[in-house]
């Protein structure tokens, strides 16, 4: 192995020496060549957007022989979202969590406290009371401007390195029940994929575009063996401009929620869509079979399905929602999409149903989704 490394040095050395002294007619390195990296994007945006992001320590109280005292927890990333001190980042960074510090770029560090929380999308907003001279907020994107295969850079403390740059590309806008994972990991409808590398420590931190604005929040990664292979999560900057002021002002947000669950139609095959008396001409909907709620108040009629575990279930037909306020819609993950990205608890959605053959509008007010613990 020694030998192997010093015949690995060797060749550095002998590539360094053939930079320095080229032989005769051979061009050496032009100043035009560093001002080429230097014109990196990538460079920018590091150099603007790094005192902006913060490492966050959690620390846990735990009972000692000699008293209580704060035990390292975890890491994760933020970043500075306004002026008066607050930083965004993921909930599970925080979770648990019974002291925050805050680590900016120039070593200030300071405590955090806690300003909301949202389990459901993975936002959490903490506040500093005290920030480094000169240090403004990041600049927000528009998530839903995306284009696959655009740049994204990743500023976090992976595995707690702190202040590491990654870069790759937008690889992927995750549609309604279009998650890979198969339940495993709870995105919102415009979840950006992306193969910049994406570690723990990276979570809650900011995922840029190439001119330097926020598209996303870093979340979760879909991996085996723990570490990055490539597909990394991030929540759409536009569900974070939607959900962090009210986290800033309640310390929660609150969810609508329509209170139905169902099935695709797509999912139901033809010799049981045929025995249920589903019209031929139907392609897509939601059989409805659970309903809560301002659903259940409506008068939506719910079906049923029942059956032993690994066997044929068994299906009653109910009502099938086609639309809402004339959005069609095909999958629950439609419905959920539509009533979080345009509704509020108590509004009004028009809910289109196919009910005995024939469409029916109801009109249905909005509850709110339970907070979570």
């Amino acid at each position: 192995m020694a030998r192997k490394l010093a015949l690995l040095l060797v060749a550095a050395v002998a590539l360094c020496f053939g930079c320095s002294i080229a032989p005769p007619g051979q061009p050496q390195p032009t100043a035009s060549t560093a001002a080429a990296v230097d014109a990196n994007p990538a460079i920018a945006v590091y150099d603007s957007n790094s005192p902006k992001v913060v490492n966050i320590n959690t620390l846990a109280l735990v009972r000692t022989s000699s008293g209580v005292a704060a035990q390292p927890q975890g890491v994760g990333t933020g970043f500075l979202f306004d002026t008066d001190g607050h930083i965004v980042t993921n909930d599970h960074v925080v979770q648990d969590a019974n002291q925050l510090l805050v680590t900016f770029k120039d070593g200030t560090a300071t405590p955090g406290e806690l300003a909301g929380r949202d389990p459901y999308l993975d936002l959490a907003v903490i506040h500093v009371d005290r920030l480094p001279g000169g240090v403004q907020p990041v600049t927000l994107g528009d998530s839903d401007r995306l284009r696959i295969g655009q740049t994204a850079l990743a500023i976090g403390s992976p595995l707690g390195l702190q202040q590491t740059l990654t870069q790759g590309i937008v690889s992927a806008v995750r549609l309604p029940d279009q998650d890979p994972s198969s339940g495993a990991i709870d995105l919102p409808a415009g979840a950006i994929q992306t193969d910049a590398s994406i570690n723990p420590g990276n979570s809650g931190g900011p995922l840029f575009d190439s001119a330097g604005n926020v598209i996303g929040v870093n979340t979760a990664i879909l991996s085996q063996s723990g570490g990055s292979q490539g597909i990394g999560f991030a929540i759409p900057i536009n569900v974070v401009k939607r959900v962090v002021p009210d986290l800033i002002q309640y310390g929660i947000f609150r969810h609508p929620q329509l209170g139905i669950a169902g099935l695709p139609l797509a999912t139901i095959g033809r010799q049981t869509r045929q025995q249920l008396g589903i019209p031929s001409d139907l392609e897509q909907g939601v059989l409805v079979l659970q309903v809560s709620g301002g659903a259940q108040q409506a008068g939506i009629q719910p079906g049923s399905m029942s059956g032993q575990p690994g066997g044929q279930p068994t299906l009653t037909l109910g009502d099938i929602v086609v639309a809402l306020d004339g959005r069609a819609v095909g999958t629950p993950g439609q419905i959920i999409a539509y009533i979080e990205g345009n509704k509020r608890p108590g509004d009004s959605v028009t809910v289109t149903l196919v009910r005995n053959g024939q469409r029916t509008d109801v009109p249905v007010t909005l509850g709110e989704r339970p907070q979570q613990p």
